[in-house]
């Protein structure tokens, strides 16, 4: 197989890598991913600009304060829901604490109904 001198477009190659003559694309700029995505748009966190770094940090103030905003609404939501559980809760122990006294009373006067009717036989 004929090695060929390769004359590269890449930017900022400086030649001098060969090539094989089988049709094979070069291996000589196989770039490799990082470990950040690159997306298009965007750069590294050292690359950027002072009105970039503003940019992103005035997006995440706002970010955190929607963040805020809703953990207080979640929180307001759920102490209505507790209060309204506690005067139910509250009505509740006040009803069964009603049928408890009724029941004891009945017991009460049974008992001694009970006790005369022993005392007669």
């Amino acid at each position: 197989m004929p090695v060929l001198q390769d004359t590269c477009s890449t930017a900022g190659c400086e030649g001098g890598h060969t090539a094989t003559g089988n049709g094979a694309e070069d291996t000589a700029h196989i770039e490799f991913p990082s470990n950040q995505p690159s997306l298009p748009g965007r750069r590294c966190k050292q690359n950027l600009t002072e009105a970039e770094k503003e940019e992103r940090r005035l997006r995440r103030v706002l970010a955190n304060r929607e963040s805020a905003r809703q953990t207080i609404r979640r929180r307001q939501a759920l102490r209505e829901e507790l209060t309204r559980k506690v005067a139910s809760l509250s009505l509740e122990n006040e009803n069964m604490r009603m049928q408890k006294d009724v029941a004891m009373k009945e017991y009460l006067s049974l008992k001694d109904t009970n006790e005369h009717l022993k005392e007669q036989v």
